[in-house]
């Protein structure tokens, strides 16, 4: 997921200086791939391109995807469901050369079930086979459900909404291993999942419900309470109506950055990062009074309805009788998109996370006129609670009895960036210890299933100061092909942050903890403790 990046691609493709007979063989490979069997689906075409000397751009300006020396046979299938009438793609990328023997399928990002190029290039040029598909959520704008959330009668539409929670997981998992063996003549020797955000949890929903599609799953920050996380997401909205008081940005960042400053050095390492934010006791009222200058060279003050809007924010969604509904954004973690506010005839005003908002439009209250900005505390506390009610036994991925994807010698791997402000890395730990109490506990589980927490990271390694898992999937193929689990993953912060450093992330419960000599700025000088 690159979840949330307004991401431009180009894709460009030119001639290739290739031996011809290779050109040849490649060309006649990938035209005489048949179409393959898919259970429940009707196939309705195949078609398939060779793509020599293929470049894939990112825009991205905080992330870099861009791949050169592209050389692939691209498979596209589209089939359907009979009963959602639907037309899903599933594209995939066949390296022309150096085929790892390994399939893997990606995962997509906020309502996007996969996002195509920008997902492929990567793993094909490092030899895999794979995977990426569109669940059949095809519209003038696929960034949101607009266009397939409701039927024409206004009700929800169950088979579109299938598709996305589970049933093109499978699908996606079925069609790349049939065009890949076909195009290759041999099965891939091992399979794999890779995704973060949606593309997590379509990770945990593979290891719950098709257990024997991928041998190992990389999960990043998983959205794997759908129906109560969204929703969460929220709350600060609330909390901000509730007081009748819109913040500026500047104001959220001075509080934030404050935060981090009083619980960065805690680790006895100063790097901007907050180790542990669960232990992080700081007081915003403590900054009531204190001056601080915004964007536009204004000098304000904090002020103590902001300083209880975001101890209000930290502490999460209560009920009316003050009963804690979920967890509370970590602190350190930026308030600029859940607690988004924007001008509103002259003045500040609600600006809600667009996942969140659509979700309760679309799908809670099945109208998309529905004023979210406008939620009250008790609105909120209903919806929380019909959300739940009516979809969790659809989109919901936090079943903790995965005893038959480790029966399956199956292994999971989920990350969480402990700064995370769209998914709290609370719902990774609380889904850990929902699989160990169902499962027989840590060692039993640790088995085939371990959580990474990273310290500063945000969602999905988008921004923020902290060292974001370099490459999870590897560390799942070491553990699948060699046995090799891991404790810790190497984790080296992005080009944009304020300072440049590798860090251990280790297998929670453990943390980084400085040996206290060599560099603060290399990961051999920690520990996992």
């Amino acid at each position: 997921m690159i979840p949330l990046l307004q991401t431009s691609l180009v894709l460009a493709l030119a001639a290739c200086a290739v031996r011809a007979a290779t050109i040849d063989e490649a060309t006649s490979a990938c035209s005489s791939i048949p179409k393959p069997h898919v259970e429940g689906a009707r196939v309705v075409s195949i078609a398939s391109r060779l793509i020599s000397n293929g470049t894939v751009l990112s825009s991205s300006p905080t992330l870099n995807y861009d791949v050169y020396n592209i050389n692939v046979c691209e498979v596209n299938v589209t089939l359907s469901h009979p009963e959602a009438k639907d037309s899903v793609l599933v594209q995939t990328w066949l390296p022309v050369k150096n085929w790892n023997n390994r399939f893997a399928a990606i995962g997509g990002g906020a309502w996007l079930a996969g996002q195509g190029a920008i997902d492929l290039a990567v793993p094909a040029t490092q030899g895999y086979a794979v995977s990426s598909t569109d669940a059949g959520l095809t519209n003038a704008n696929p960034g949101t459900p607009a266009g397939w959330a409701l039927t024409l009668d206004g009700s929800v539409n169950i088979p579109l909404l299938t598709n996305f929670a589970s049933q093109s997981i499978h699908d996606m998992a079925v069609v790349g291993k049939a065009v890949t063996s076909s195009f290759y003549g041999r099965q891939p020797k091992h399979s794999y999942w890779n995704g973060c955000s949606t593309g997590g949890r379509q990770g945990l929903v593979a290891a719950q419900q098709y257990p024997y599609d991928f041998d190992g799953i990389s999960a990043g920050a998983p959205a794997a309470y759908w129906t109560q996380y969204v929703v969460a997401e929220l709350w600060p909205q609330v909390v901000m109506r509730e007081a009748n008081y819109y913040p500026l940005p500047c104001e959220f960042r001075t509080i934030v950055a404050r935060a981090v400053e009083a619980c960065d050095t805690k680790d006895r390492v100063k790097d901007s990062v907050i180790t542990d934010p669960f232990s992080c006791t700081f007081d915003p009222f403590s900054l009531v009074g204190t001056q601080f200058q915004c964007d536009d060279g204004v000098n304000l003050t904090v002020t103590a309805k902001t300083a209880a809007i975001v101890r209000k924010i930290w502490d999460g969604p209560k009920s009316s009788k003050g009963v804690s509904l979920w967890s509370g954004m970590p602190i350190g973690s930026r308030l600029d998109i859940v607690a988004g506010t924007q001008p509103v005839n002259g003045t500040n005003g609600p600006k809600p996370f667009f996942l969140a908002e659509e979700w309760v439009q679309f799908f809670v209250k099945r109208d998309p006129k529905f004023n979210v900005g406008a939620l009250t505390a008790t609105d909120f506390e209903k919806i929380f609670a019909e959300s739940y009610s009516k979809f969790d036994n659809l989109i919901g991925s936090a079943n903790p009895d995965l005893s038959v994807f480790k029966a399956s010698g199956g292994k999971l791997l989920v990350w969480h960036g402990l700064a995370d402000q769209l998914i709290y890395p609370q719902d990774s730990i609380k889904y850990l210890k929902e699989v160990e109490h169902k499962l027989g506990g840590r060692d039993h589980t640790g088995q085939f299933f371990r959580l990474f927490l990273a310290p500063g990271v945000d969602h999905c390694a988008y921004g923020a100061a902290g060292a974001a898992p370099i490459d999870p999937l590897a560390a799942v193929v070491s553990w699948v092909e060699d046995g090799i689990a891991p404790d810790m993953l190497k984790g080296e912060t992005p080009a944009n942050a304020p300072t440049h450093f590798t860090r251990k992330i280790c297998r929670y419960p453990l943390q980084p903890k400085y040996r206290g000599c060599g560099s603060t700025a290399i990961a051999e000088s920690y520990s996992c403790l």
